[in-house]
């Protein structure tokens, strides 16, 4: 009876439940820890992913600022393909080149750059596309390499995660149709003494003037256009500075002004400073332009003639409204120049700018220097306020000048003028 009364007592029912209580609890103990292993495992892992994410997109960014920076340093088709150390044009995008301005070329294909201590990497890969068809170039238009989208994709140091980013980017147009039509444009009077030689073979107008233009005071300037005999003529052929090549004598002082030149115009002539500079420029004021030019903004000359040429927007400006040049050479055929003498200038020695010349002030030919583009002066005394014209004559000189004609400079070159690129607004994708 007692062991009966033991096995159905109180106290034993009370040690399984305890027992019970027990078991309940370590389970629940233990799916509380697997939680919580898991839980920290799952954000560990979060943790790591968006670490490898936000290098990947670094890298992208990285890989895009590279790439918009080399655009606008000279356009997409810098190198050619088959000697990537060769700076010169293949129509071809460049997937190599120094990318990052430290004097060594860079694959684009396979960017990097390490942490401060060296103890990570991260990567990225760089291309550009010009071809019509995609989001930056529309269907059926022509294709060159001053507007196209640039892509950049960045992965993280193990590699596992990447971000892609694209952007279109574009030419700036900062001059007005293309630019002038004529190799020399004058507000005022012209009256060069000197051997000049004025060659226009893409337009019958040689000189464009508000003033009154002498050519006869001079015993040895002439005019010339394209010989109709010519024929369809190749860049280099349309930009020889040889006056007997492919041209026709129009005008000298024997023949006097020719039908090519246009003088005592009242359209240009009334156009007094800043209204004569908006004329050519697509902006308002001159400080706009000044700004665009950002790092070529200087106050002396000799510090835009360097090696290697300088292109692009050049911006010279000294405080006592004068510069002169009297050798070196500003610009290329490959990337011509827009400069910008805000004061009186004066043009010598076997100094060469291929491109625009635009003098604000007074503009003097000396020596036997070329230009091959366009000369624009608009004879503004800028030291008066408001702005009146100079004292004429506003182009003068007894140079010996090459002046020859290259229509639509900026539009016609492969690449973009350096400096003068843009991003296209909301043209950015990241995914």
């Amino acid at each position: 009876m007692m062991n009966h009364y033991l096995l159905s007592s109180p106290i034993k029912q009370k040690g399984v439940a305890t027992l019970f209580t027990a078991i309940i609890l370590i389970i629940a103990t233990t799916l509380v820890a697997m939680l919580s292993g898991k839980t920290v495992l799952n954000e560990t892992k979060i943790a790591a992913d968006n670490y490898r994410i936000t290098q990947a997109t670094s890298a992208a960014n990285y890989a895009m600022d590279l790439g918009v920076n080399y655009f606008d340093t000279g356009g997409f088709d810098r190198l050619t393909q088959s000697d990537p150390i060769v700076v010169a044009s293949d129509d071809i995008a460049d997937t190599v080149g120094d990318i990052d301005d430290d004097g060594a070329y860079d694959n684009f294909n396979a960017l990097s750059l390490s942490s401060n201590d060296g103890s990570q990497t991260i990567s990225a890969q760089l291309s550009f596309n010009n071809a019509a068809g995609t989001l930056c170039v529309p269907a059926g238009s022509s294709t060159d390499m001053k507007s196209g989208m640039i892509t950049a994709i960045g992965s993280s140091d193990d590699g596992l995660a990447t971000r892609t980013i694209t952007q279109c980017v574009g030419p700036l147009n900062i001059l007005r149709d293309d630019g002038p039509k004529q190799p020399l444009v004058s507000q005022g009077n012209v009256a060069l003494t000197g051997n000049a030689r004025i060659i226009n073979r893409f337009t019958n107008t040689t000189i464009w003037s508000g003033g009154d233009v002498s050519i006869g005071s001079s015993s040895a300037m002439e005019t010339y256009i394209k010989d109709p005999a010519a024929g369809t003529l190749d860049r280099p052929s349309l930009l020889s500075t040889d006056e007997d090549s492919d041209t026709q004598l129009v005008s000298n002082n024997n023949l006097g002004n020719g039908l090519d030149i246009i003088d005592d115009d009242p359209s240009l002539g009334t156009l007094v400073g800043i209204d004569f500079f908006k004329n050519f420029f697509a902006v308002e004021t001159r400080e706009q332009l000044k700004t665009l030019a950002g790092g070529q903004a200087y106050t002396d000359m000799d510090d835009a003639i360097t090696i290697p040429v300088k292109s692009g927007l050049i911006w010279v400006e000294e405080a006592d409204g004068s510069q002169s040049m009297t050798g070196g050479t500003i610009g290329s055929i490959e990337s011509p120049a827009i400069v910008v003498i805000n004061g009186d200038f004066t043009l010598g020695g076997n100094a060469t700018i291929y491109g625009l010349l635009y003098v604000t002030g007074k503009y003097t030919i000396a020596g036997t220097p070329t230009v091959v583009g366009s000369n624009v002066v608009e004879g503004t005394n800028l030291a008066t306020n408001p702005e009146t014209p100079a004292t004429p004559p506003v182009v003068n000189g007894v140079g010996t000048i090459s002046l020859v004609y290259w229509q639509g400079f900026a539009s016609s070159s492969n690449n973009p003028l350096p400096g003068l690129t843009t991003v296209i607004s909301g043209s950015w994708r990241d995914w």
